[in-house]
């Protein structure tokens, strides 16, 4: 029996509402899903759709020198960037603003067209006149941005130091690039906004009582203060420039430290760069060449040498060297002294002053291969300083392994061993403090935003040498300046200690080249208590090519403006000693002088040897013997080596008998014998004054 038309009727309408009643719950459900469970998706993807968000540059923090001057700033400028969307003739407007911006019309027109993008750059940090012409023609779609930009107000001062940025305002030389994660900062950003065509219709806005972008989340970056003295830095930039137009060198470097602290008060090189336009300047000379540059120190490096021996004990401050006649031969090779000089045996005073190649070889040999790669090694050589600056070289030491026999002797006097211009300073600095090498660095102190000041203080170095052997050494390397290769090094009313180099650059493959030089000198100053230690080394000089001459003057000036800026008060001129002679005739009844002499004077044994008159009985490479009767051992030594003579000694003391006798006609390199004893003759005795560093030879009784 079938069911009556108004129970299906029923039915149908329950199945018609269950089925809308289920679909609503689908919709329901989806709309669950889309509003609530993929909500945040949704929102994403819409703000992408609807906005582009284009980062800024950030405000770096600034750069300053030890005492606060600026040497790298961030200023606001304008940047020009167009709307593709806003554009509707892009040929006309590119034409149009061409010559604005210095840029081809065709390049432009093609940005300008590219409708899939809604924000381009046209030029960043434009100038003043660029932005107000911008302003001015009021091109559709064309718009100015505020960003920050980074200035150099120094313009090239300490340029490779401090460094450079990118358009990015990203570091990218220099302190700019080491510092980079401190000093940049956080970006800010702007929104471009586009509808649901996806036309872009401007940028969100920002501050009240403005239409532009909007900055969020800028946070200006650490701003850092130096070691270095802006001053200071200008005047060894300035002697380098110098130097450089006198000699025609192809570069040249200065450091000066603070031997104390590490502290680098000015690190210049030239040829320099502004880094105000520093896409302007090639690689070359955005070098940081006191410590990217590694070359061979030559004589420089006999200082490391004697000091390493000294404290070593295997050479005492006093001692004898044998110098050769001027030439080391080992196996089938020979050494040679420079200029082919023929010292006999000298003073080690003396090898430092003359720079004998023979002299330095043979305290390197005294000290072997191990002690002389652990010494060398300690002094900070073949590794870098740590120097708060990326692009240091560390040098060239080989393991010992790898030596040839020539190796040592030659490694003793400069070659065969790479360093940079910081790593020596470094050295020296141990000499100047007592023994300390420490940790050379540029940032003194970090200021971040909202906090206290941090200020650094790398830790304190190792011991190299004792206080004994680095006072010995001081003593040792004012006799360079004051008597020996450094004399142009001097300041008045200071003494100075220091060592000239003249090395030889290698050619590879090919020895050593006969006319291509590296000219330095390294030194310090007050010699009796350092304040700073300053190397100067100029790269292929010409013409003049001895450190002496061409790197010594350059060191002397901005010593004395170091000693200015510091506030060290040099010696009036009328406080210094002036010679003065006293006489005595004791072989006529003068009382004979059984004390010690007064505090710098010594006997007259000692004045020089008057050299006969007549010259012309000397036949080519002749030499007088001077008179060398009541000498001590040490003066003899060093009157006859300067002279070319070898020296023959029997006994201790003073010099009784000499053979052959004085004024007697000698060619260079033929032995004198000595004899000694600690009975000097009776003599007038000369007194004369003489400097606190060097120690007079005790009297016998």
């Amino acid at each position: 029996m079938n069911a009556s038309p108004a129970r299906s009727s029923v039915r149908r309408a329950y199945v018609l509402v269950g089925v809308a009643g289920l679909w609503i719950l689908v919709l329901f459900a989806r709309l669950g899903e889309l509003q609530v469970v993929r909500h945040d998706e949704f929102v994403r993807r819409a703000k992408k759709q609807q906005e582009r968000t284009v980062e800024l540059a950030p405000r770096r923090g600034t750069i300053v020198d030890r005492v606060g001057r600026p040497l790298a700033v961030t200023t606001a400028v304008e940047s020009v960037f167009a709307i593709p969307s806003d554009i509707d003739d892009p040929a006309a407007v590119a034409r149009a603003l061409a010559p604005i911006v210095q840029q081809p019309a065709g390049e432009l027109r093609r940005r300008l067209s590219d409708r899939e993008r809604d924000f381009v750059w046209i030029a960043r940090r434009v100038s003043e006149e660029t932005a107000l012409a911008v302003k001015r023609r009021s091109l559709p779609g064309v718009r100015l941005l505020k960003e920050s930009a980074r200035r150099y107000p120094e313009g090239s001062l300490a340029a490779s130091v401090v460094g450079y940025v990118g358009t990015d305002s990203q570091g990218l030389g220099g302190l700019e690039h080491r510092w980079d994660g401190e000093v940049r900062g956080r970006p800010a950003r702007v929104t471009v906004l586009r509808d649901a065509a996806q036309r872009s219709y401007g940028l969100q806005r920002g501050a009240p009582g403005g239409a532009g972008p909007r900055a969020t989340d800028e946070v200006e970056g650490a701003s850092l203060r130096l070691t270095l003295h802006a001053g200071l830095q200008h005047v060894a930039e300035r002697e380098l420039a110098r130097v450089r137009e006198e000699t025609g060198a192809r570069a040249a470097s200065a450091v000066v430290l603070d031997p104390q602290t590490g502290e680098i008060l000015a690190m210049a090189s030239v040829p320099t760069f502004d880094p105000n336009s520093w896409s302007d300047a090639s690689a070359d000379a955005r070098r940081c060449r006191p410590i990217a540059d590694a070359y061979e120190p030559g004589s420089t490096f006999k200082v490391i040498t004697a000091a390493a021996a000294i404290e070593a004990g295997t050479i005492g401050p006093d001692d004898i060297i044998d110098c050769g006649g001027g030439s080391l031969t080992i196996g089938r090779k020979t050494i040679h002294e420079h200029g082919r000089a023929a010292w006999g045996a000298l003073p080690l005073i003396d090898v430092l002053a003359h720079s004998s190649n023979i002299g330095a070889a043979h305290i390197g040999l005294g000290l072997g291969k191990a002690g002389f790669n652990r010494a060398v090694r300690a002094f900070g050589f073949g590794s870098r300083t740590g120097v708060d600056l990326e692009g240091e070289n560390g040098g060239l030491l080989r393991d010992p392994a790898a030596w040839s026999a020539l190796s040592l002797p030659t490694i003793s006097f400069g070659q065969e061993i790479g360093v940079n211009a910081l790593q020596l300073a470094r050295a020296f600095c141990a000499l100047a403090n007592g023994g300390i090498l420490p940790t050379p660095y540029l940032v003194a102190e970090i200021a971040r935003p909202g906090s206290a000041p941090e200020l650094r203080r790398p830790p304190v170095g190792a011991r190299v040498i004792s206080e004994a052997t680095a006072a010995a050494m001081r003593r040792l390397l004012v006799k360079v300046v004051e008597a020996g290769t450094g004399r142009k090094a001097a300041v008045p009313g200071f003494a100075v200690a220091g060592k000239t180099g003249t090395a030889q650059k290698a050619v590879p493959g090919a020895g050593y080249s006969a006319d291509r030089y590296v000219a330095s000198f390294y030194g310090f100053l007050p010699a009796d208590r350092p304040r700073v230690v300053i190397g100067v080394l100029v790269d292929e000089p010409r013409g003049k090519t001895y450190g002496g001459d061409v790197a010594a003057p350059v060191f002397a000036v901005i010593a004395a403006e170091a000693m200015r800026v510091l506030g060290e008060p040099g010696r009036p001129a009328e406080d210094r000693v002036t010679p003065s002679i006293l006489t005595a005739d004791l072989s006529r009844g003068a009382a004979p002088l059984t004390g010690a002499l007064p505090p710098g004077l010594i006997p007259a044994a000692l004045r020089p040897f008057a050299e006969p008159e007549d010259f012309d009985r000397l036949a080519a490479g002749e030499r007088f013997v001077p008179d060398l009767a009541g000498r001590s051992a040490r003066e003899a030594v060093q009157e006859l080596s300067q002279r070319g003579f070898a020296v023959k000694l029997a006994g201790h003391g003073f010099v009784v008998v000499q053979e052959p006798a004085a004024g007697t006609a000698l060619p260079r390199g033929s032995a004198v014998r000595l004899t000694l004893s600690f009975a000097p003759p009776v003599t007038d005795v000369l007194l004369r004054p003489l400097g606190p560093t060097f120690p007079m030879e005790p009297l016998a009784p």
